[in-house]
């Protein structure tokens, strides 16, 4: 959709391409945006439109942390945020080391066989194993074997795609609404399990008392329902409660997952267009990690900090987020919120309406990006005083203000551990041209002369989960 609406925007040049659309009956009006300046307004609205209980409902399966307002949002927040914080991140890194080297393995019996794959689907199934562990204590073997729950969540947004990709009638179609019920149910019941079975070790004392550094989104879910019984902690977990709980753990466990993946696809897709980036990177690593690249993990277990001191590196993820950023920015405008033009003063209420940031038309907009269209790690790292240098809250994909994505922290380091271990072992060329060739699809699908265009909903990602090949590096 933001690539529906993205050029359009540029027949609003007056407005600094602000603009509204009436949607009904399908959406409240929506005001859409993609400059800075009425970005930087927007994230100081704090509320987020009912909208996206639908549009998420796949992914978290009732009201969550994500489409929660009020004091419901905020209470719940603060509750997660320990979670997210730089102690419990790094203690992460071992686990997220782990997962990578089975990728490592995975990725050089592909190379041996050289074979024609979707790279998207299998880092995927890797970042979801790390966002298992961080999100409820749970090792998950995704990569190597079939996983009832992970499967049902990604084919639950796949499905619910689908039907809005056909259109607004189709995704409300009775079919689809039994796949969610199904599948969720498959989801309900395993978190519900997995929720019974820490408490059960709570209470009994088999788990003491932690550190919030060190506490799960589950635990710390757990512990302060514990805390609120006081002296009466009831032998089995309240349905309530464990209905309140079972969402947040799913857009937890999404958010440590999906935006990951999607962006670790698209640096190793712009990184075979681009040589001299992916030279200098990998010179990075040997600088940081030294010579030998299966010794990156060991390296990182040892010295975790050592991930914090590959600039260059976070300059590429930057910019891979900003030429396709997964997702957008979403508010509620209420009473009394308004959007002011900075030249004339005018104030365009926005009351009622839905506010749209487009991360996708934001980030590539020529009045505040210089070369908008190119790939330019260098522009993370250059002084203001260059015309390379971001202009402020032009780039946003975690979004910035009291909204902003709670789980971004984790994302970057959990991509900056894969790039380190995984770059200097493999090259990796997409083959979207063979992809089309074998699946009859002509002619070929573009969007703004892009093939490995965004793709999906609640968390976009490469078209055709990025067909390529990778092979040892030379």
């Amino acid at each position: 959709m933001n690539d529906v609406f993205g050029p359009i925007s540029k027949d609003f040049d007056d407005s600094d391409s602000l603009f509204c659309i009436d949607l009904w009956p399908f959406l409240n009006t929506t005001v859409l945006i993609s400059s800075p300046f009425y970005a930087q307004q927007a994230e100081l609205i704090v509320d987020r439109p009912d909208a996206l209980l639908w549009s998420m409902h796949p992914v978290t399966g009732g009201p969550s942390l994500f489409a929660a307002n009020g004091t419901q949002w905020k209470d719940t927040r603060n509750l997660l945020l320990p979670g997210f914080k730089s102690n419990y991140i790094k203690d992460q890194i071992i686990y997220a080391t782990n997962e990578v080297e089975k990728l490592i393995e995975i990725l050089a019996i592909t190379a041996e066989k050289k074979e024609l794959f979707q790279l998207d689907p299998v880092i995927l199934k890797c970042m979801m194993n790390i966002s298992g562990l961080s999100t409820f204590n749970k090792k998950l073997l995704s990569q190597t074997r079939f996983d009832a729950f992970t499967t049902a969540l990604r084919r639950n947004m796949d499905w619910h795609y689908l039907g809005d990709a056909l259109s607004s009638v189709a995704r409300r179609t009775p079919i689809i609404g039994v796949i969610n019920k199904y599948n969720s149910s498959i989801i309900n019941d395993y978190l519900g399990d997995i929720l019974d079975e820490r408490y059960k070790e709570w209470r009994t004392g088999k788990v003491t008392s932690l550190p919030d550094s060190q506490k799960s989104t589950l635990d710390l879910i757990l512990t302060d329902y514990i805390a609120k019984q006081k002296d009466k902690t009831p032998e089995v977990l309240d349905a309530a409660f464990k209905k309140w709980a079972i969402p947040q753990l799913r857009v937890m466990f999404f958010v440590g997952h999906d935006s990951g993946t999607a962006t670790l696809s698209y640096t190793f897709y712009l990184l075979s267009k681009n040589p001299s980036a992916l030279a200098k990177m990998r010179a990075e690593h040997v600088d940081v990690f030294g010579d030998n690249p299966s010794r990156a993990a060991e390296e990182m277990r040892i010295q975790p900090h050592l991930f914090n001191k590959i600039p260059y590196t976070t300059a590429v993820l930057k910019e891979v987020l900003r030429l396709f950023p997964p997702a957008s920015g979403f508010r509620a405008g209420n009473a009394g919120d308004y959007l002011v033009d900075k030249n004339t003063g005018v104030r365009y209420p926005v009351a009622g309406t839905n506010i749209w940031i487009l991360h996708s038309v934001l980030h590539k907009n020529p009045r505040y990006w210089k070369d908008a269209s190119k790939f330019i790690p260098e522009r993370f790292l250059v002084g203001n005083d260059d015309p390379l240098y971001p202009v402020k809250g032009a780039w946003r994909p975690f979004e910035h203000g009291p909204r902003d994505c709670i789980g971004q922290a984790l994302v970057m380091t959990t991509m900056k551990v894969s790039l380190a271990m995984l770059a200097r072992s493999f090259d990796v060329m997409p083959a979207y041209e063979e992809w089309d060739r074998l699946h009859g699809i002509s002619p070929q699908k573009l969007y703004d002369g892009e093939r490995a265009y965004l793709s999906g909903q609640s968390g976009a990602h490469p078209a055709d989960g990025m067909p390529c090949r990778v092979s040892f590096r030379k």
